[in-house]
């Protein structure tokens, strides 16, 4: 049974015939019930916040203000509940969270009878959590906690939960949604066993904002799991297009913030995105989730903000290049590879090998410590350390032991010119020779301990000048001076011409003082194994969405820096457009990077209608790797039409039409798609000529606007979603022999909501 009640139409009138007037005065009774507590805890909730930073006094006259035209509050049980607010200590975070959940306060309800303590309590779930301080009883159960279980993943009847390693029996009687907007009870809805999620319906059928949102009251039960998966455990997820990874990647941030803030501050964690664009895009849910004040970057600002410098890039055309050559992009692709990684690592034992010291220790005269004392923690004592990061250390050990022999080489310093002088004083010669003698002495002491009080303060200096420190960016350039030192360092899986295409690029490269995109990886990689990562640049959990673009150096460069595997991963392999750099396998991360990690798959698309899905799951048929059909929601709408251009002017009218049928249809959000960048320029350059259209036209460093139709070549709008997309070939057409085309114009397709329109000058450049 489900009851949906849309309050601004009045009464149940078109239920009285079909359910009986005795069961419409219960429903209206639990309605009025339902808008009372709602009442309440408003007020309740207001009273809160206004009292938080002031005293008793002020409290008490505010809430007889609030509450003053309400005939229950002379009830002895609100009295007191009431007065528990003055007591309610809040932080600042717990008052934003508060505030941003007034007009929203709960979204469900559970009534839940435990097996171990008996009666049933009604349970309300939220944002956040409230409760009163004098007895504890929780008026609203924030969605993070582990009872919340119950609502995300519990059926009507037996049911169990676990929280803190205890289980917990019971049985629930009833759940129950609720639609609230701006403090106003607007629906509520019981939902039984066999019940589709309305709510979760209807929010899918609602218009994009262009901006990615929270979904507490519809997250399904395998994105509940995800959220909840084991937190100390890194986590792989393969999610399907329009799976809502990303979303669920952000409210596990939201989930491990709740149940580990006494030990983690926001600043800790890290979202590695795949462009600005993109960080814009997810900009509002941050909020809304508390977890606005999680460092936000992408990867090359990271590795920036690591080295300290800004790193000049080589325009990234390989997406365009790589139908025409593709050994250029073999030999761009090993520098993300494991065997690259092995590469690296020989390279960082030749340098480890170049420091080892051959002269021992000395202070002037003095051995204050051996060569084979230095190399034996040089090499063996201190390999938990970076090499430079060892060698600091080491300087600190050579210190010390200058510090701990000071004063014993002084003494015998000046020992030795005491028995001299001592003697020359019993001397029984020449008395104008023994005072000569003497005072030569004096003087060859006092020189000999200024001499060695000098030696003393520069003899470690000079000592570890030995290790002058080169820079990370000569190193990384030395790499590739000789062709046949990588393929040594290979194991020689790298053929000779391999290597020498390798560093001839790199060199040309490097000529003009920059670097490529793939290059980051195996900078970052070189940097923390020989220098080490500042403690400030670390970061204790790291989120990285498209994840499928990196390359196998990008992730075993982080975890190397950052010094954990606590990752979450969401990537889809069926949209890795950068596969000649990215992943093409998750069992190779999990095995060689993440043995620890669990490994989930989220095969059902929460955006597209069935129709553009259906569309879309033929693509995946022609990828030589097999994918998983994904599985829409079965929510129905137009098929995707194909829509031919003859002409500029023709088609121009043809999209103006579209978009002003399409607003009359009431959604907000278009785009218009291309294969390329050269093809998005000409298509805003045609459509600014011919329509009165308002066109923006997006870039990876650009934020997305929400009143204008963008223009977006493929590659960048991946992780977006609009009501409506034009997928447009102009110049460009996809190929079926290319699966990189096949894998963007998947991506194009499956950026839309509701509507797909395919334009081009031919059917068959959409592999149709």
């Amino acid at each position: 049974m489900v009851i949906c009640l849309v309050f601004q139409t009045g009464i149940l009138e078109i239920y009285k015939e079909r359910i009986g007037e005795r069961v419409i005065s219960s429903i209206n009774q639990e309605i009025e019930e339902e808008k009372q507590r709602l009442e309440f805890i408003k007020k309740y909730m207001q009273v809160v916040i206004d009292t938080a930073e002031t005293n008793k006094e002020q409290f008490m006259e505010k809430m007889k203000d609030i509450f003053k035209d309400e005939d229950w509050v002379e009830s002895a049980g609100y009295s007191q509940l009431l007065t528990s607010a003055s007591f309610y200590q809040l932080s600042r975070s717990e008052l934003e969270s508060l505030i941003k959940a007034l007009p929203k306060p709960y979204f469900a309800r559970v009534d839940f009878t435990s097996r171990e303590a008996g009666g049933m309590e009604k349970l309300y779930f939220g944002k956040t959590s409230l409760f009163q301080r004098d007895n504890q009883e929780q008026l609203i159960i924030d969605w993070r906690s582990p009872i919340a279980n119950l609502y995300y993943e519990g059926r009507l009847g037996e049911v169990s939960y676990t929280s803190e390693g205890e289980t917990y029996d019971g049985t629930i009687s009833l759940k129950r949604q609720f639609i609230i907007e701006d403090g106003e009870l607007l629906d509520i809805r019981d939902i039984d066993v066999t019940t589709v999620d309305e709510l979760l319906q209807e929010s899918l059928a609602g218009s994009s904002a262009n901006r990615l949102t929270e979904i507490v009251a519809t997250i399904q039960e395998e994105q509940n799991q995800i959220i909840r998966a084991d937190l100390n455990k890194p986590i792989i997820v393969q999610g399907a297009a329009g799976s809502g990874k990303t979303t669920i990647a952000l409210h596990r941030i939201s989930y491990f913030l709740y149940h580990y803030k006494d030990v983690f501050q926001p600043e800790q964690l890290l979202i590695l995105a795949p462009s600005f664009l993109f960080l814009d895009y997810i900009s509002e849910a941050l909020p809304e989730l508390g977890v606005e004040k999680v460092r936000q970057m992408t990867f090359q600002g990271y590795v920036e903000e690591v080295l300290g410098k800004k790193i000049k890039l080589t325009e990234d055309t390989k997406l365009r290049d790589i139908l025409k050559d593709q050994q250029f992009v073999h030999i761009s692709s090993i520098k993300g590879s494991s065997l690259f990684q092995g590469v690296l690592d020989h390279y960082v034992e030749e340098i480890k090998t170049s420091l080892m010291v051959h002269e021992d220790f000395r202070v002037d005269k003095f051995k204050l410590y051996t060569a084979k004392q230095f190399n034996h923690l040089l090499y063996n004592e201190y390999t938990y350390l970076p090499l430079y990061k060892r060698i600091e250390k080491l300087k600190k050990v050579l210190q010390n032991q200058v510090r701990l022999n000071k004063d014993k080489m002084l003494k015998k310093v000046v020992q030795h010119y005491e028995v001299r002088i001592d003697r020359a004083l019993n001397w029984k010669g020449d008395e104008k020779k023994r005072k000569q003698y003497i005072s030569l002495a004096l003087d060859k002491k006092e020189a000999r301990i200024n001499d060695l009080k000098m030696e003393i303060k520069k003899a470690v200096q000079d000592y570890m000048s030995y290790f002058d420190k080169r820079d990370i960016w000569t190193l990384y350039k030395e790499l590739y001076s000789d062709p046949d030192r990588l393929v040594q360092y290979s194991d020689h899986k790298l053929s000779k011409k391999e290597a020498l295409e390798l560093c001839e690029s790199s060199q040309n490269i490097f000529s003009k003082k920059k670097y490529e995109l793939e290059d980051l990886g195996p900078i970052l990689y070189l940097y923390a194994k020989i220098y080490g990562v500042k403690p400030e640049k670390k970061a204790k959990n790291v989120v990285i969405d498209e994840a499928q673009d990196y390359s196998f150096l990008q992730l075993q460069g982080l975890k190397t820096a950052l010094e954990t595997d606590m990752f979450t991963l969401v990537g889809d392999l069926a949209q890795g457009i950068h596969s000649y750099r990215g992943i093409t396998d998750w069992q190779e991360v999990r095995k060689s990077i993440f043995p620890r990690a669990i490994y989930r798959e989220l095969k059902k698309s929460y955006r597209t209608t069935v129709e553009i899905m259906n569309e879309a799951n033929q693509l995946l048929k022609r990828l030589s790797t097999s994918f998983p059909e994904v599985e829409p929601i079965i929510r129905h709408g137009k098929p995707p039409v194909f829509l031919e251009i003859t002409s500029d002017e023709e088609w121009a009218e043809q999209m103006s039409n579209q978009v002003r049928k399409l607003k009359e249809e009431k959604f907000n959000t278009f785009a218009i798609i291309t294969k390329t960048e050269e093809d998005a320029a000409i298509v805003n350059s045609i459509l600014k000529q011919h329509t009165e259209l308002d066109l923006y036209l997006l870039e990876e460093t650009t934020s997305i606007p929400k009143d204008k139709i963008v223009i977006v070549p493929s590659y960048l709008a991946k992780g977006l979603e609009f009501d409506a997309v034009f997928a447009v070939t102009y110049n460009e057409v996809y190929s079926d022999n290319h699966e990189i085309d096949i894998k963007l114009l998947y991506v194009v397709m499956t950026r839309a909501l509701h509507r797909l329109i395919l334009m081009g000058k031919q059917k068959r450049a959409f592999i149709l």
